[in-house]
């Protein structure tokens, strides 16, 4: 039992390696962030701000409240909530720069009125 124990702990070091001092870089360099400065005009964005604009008055809903959701193809929802039917809406979203398309439903409380699902290009 210890001649195996030792044959696998001698097979686990062997294969561990080491490497020769011919493919190891000339110059070191340091994973510290304060050694390693970023160029001024360096952009660590993710994410984006778009504004998202609609106008009631292409749509004909008669309920005296609606409701909007607009939300990503993934499923992401970034506005849900009941807006004012007088007014234009402008909202600005936070959308992930590989996002150039959002989904909104438009519905209201009228049994009449059927719901919208649209597609806009921001």
């Amino acid at each position: 039992m210890k001649t195996r124990l030792l044959f696998s702990l001698c097979f686990i070091l062997a294969g561990c390696g080491s490497e020769s001092s011919s493919s190891a870089p000339s110059t070191l360099q340091s994973t510290r962030l304060s050694d390693n400065n970023a160029p001024p005009n360096a952009r660590f964005e993710q994410y984006r701000i778009s504004a998202f604009e609609l106008d009631l008055g292409e749509f004909a809903l008669t309920g005296e409240r609606l409701f909007l959701k607009v939300y990503l193809s993934s499923g992401s929802v970034l506005y849900l909530g009941q807006i004012d039917k007088q007014k234009s809406i402008l909202l600005p979203l936070s959308l992930p720069n590989d996002e150039e398309m959002v989904k909104f439903d438009l519905f209201s409380d009228f049994e009449g009125d059927r719901s919208i699902s649209r597609e806009r290009q921001l």
